[in-house]
């Protein structure tokens, strides 16, 4: 551990609870293959007041697409997927409807033209089987590539029902074959275990408290709050929990996010190095529809993952981070996890306070400014 980077960084989380809401978080970080940064700080549940720990775990929401992305890059690295093929290739049924076109990049890249689920019921969305079946009776909303939009549940949907036909396999099978089980990751899940002892680590998610007036920032709306509200109770529920959803849906803790990321880099994580340097090559070019069109919350998006130096449209903050080299994920209320090559560091936020987008990611601004400042890393381009 760096003790200056450490100590910035708790330091960072309990200003982030004091000033902007925030109820329980963690953090972690690796620079050039070491682990410098191990923190957490605050509320577990609020009802019972269980403090966070290094083994709690979080929803991340989004944060899943980052990992989905990684499993869909090393298949094309091994010839099992490709980019320019159709998901139909290996998924037939999904053809229908004029589908065929869309491709495994049109889906890492949002551009597939299926940006949100149609007509599926509130209990079918823990299971990646119905929202299979939902997407291949699916009309698309324009040709593939023509223009881009976020594909908040459906890009995990598209590329985890393409991953479990192309390999034969259940997605949270290929999830450990892929990334847990190489990277030596043990706490990070696409559908956690029925075993009340795991379930009892997972922190609650509730909407975020009122950021402090001295940050200028405006408090929650009460329609922002009863949308926040709604979402925690669902994604509270153990079917949610224990459902595949590879797109939002995963379960983990910041050390194991981190690990992910710093796995990334290019001398690997104790002997193990989870993509090469074509794969990098290619998440690190900026997409856009043919129409000009951009994902609603950056403007910087990649093959699966966001890319540095974009500017968060809601908050106005830069992420993922401020070097145009590094990649990762939000997660809706403001998890985040990321590496960057030219600096070599990897760090993950897991949070349970759900914030709008518009005040989601100032507390990762402020965590990743101090462990930056930790370690001696000039926080620009």
């Amino acid at each position: 551990m760096n003790p200056n980077a450490q100590s910035g960084a708790t330091a960072a989380l309990e200003a982030a609870i004091a000033t902007l809401g925030e109820t329980g978080l963690q953090v972690a970080a690796y620079h050039r293959g070491e682990l410098v940064v191990d923190a957490w700080a605050g509320i577990a549940d609020p009802d019972t007041r269980r403090p966070v720990d290094g083994d709690t775990l979080f929803t991340v929401f989004s944060m899943s697409k980052g990992v989905t992305a990684t499993i869909t890059h090393r298949l094309v690295e091994r010839g099992i997927l490709e980019y320019d093929a159709p998901l139909a290739r290996w998924w037939p049924a999904f053809a229908a409807h004029g589908k065929g076109g869309i491709t495994v990049r049109h889906a890492l890249s949002h551009r597939a033209g299926m940006p949100t689920v149609k007509g599926l019921a509130f209990e079918d969305q823990p299971s990646l089987a119905a929202t299979g079946r939902n997407l291949e009776e699916a009309i698309p909303d324009w040709a593939p590539g023509a223009s881009m939009a976020y594909h908040g549940m459906t890009f995990g949907t598209l590329l985890g029902r393409t991953i479990e036909e192309a390999t034969g396999k259940p997605f949270a099978q290929v999830l450990r074959e892929e990334v847990t089980g190489p990277a030596c990751i043990g706490d990070l899940w696409c559908g956690i275990p029925a075993d009340a002892s795991i379930h009892a680590r997972v922190a609650t998610l509730h909407p975020a408290g009122a950021p402090a007036a001295a940050t200028g920032l405006r408090p929650m709306e009460d329609v922002e709050r009863a949308n926040l509200a709604e979402t925690s109770t669902r994604r509270n529920l153990p079917e949610f929990r224990e459902g595949c959803m590879p797109a939002g849906g995963m379960v983990g803790n910041a050390r194991a996010f981190a690990r992910h990321y710093a796995s990334m880099r290019a001398d690997g994580l104790d002997g193990t190095r989870l993509l090469g340097l074509d794969s990098i090559a290619a998440i690190s070019q900026a997409y856009f529809g043919d129409d000009g069109k951009r994902i609603a919350w950056t403007d910087r998006m990649g093959l699966g993952y966001a890319l540095g130096a974009g500017t968060h449209q809601s908050c106005g903050v830069t992420i993922v981070a401020p070097w145009s080299d590094a990649f990762g994920h939000t997660g809706l209320g403001g998890s985040l996890a990321m590496y960057c090559p030219s600096q070599d560091l990897a760090v993950a936020m897991t949070k349970n306070a759900l914030h709008p987008g518009r005040l989601e990611c100032f507390a990762w601004d402020l965590v990743l400014r101090a462990v930056c400042e930790g370690l001696g890393i000039g926080y620009g381009a």
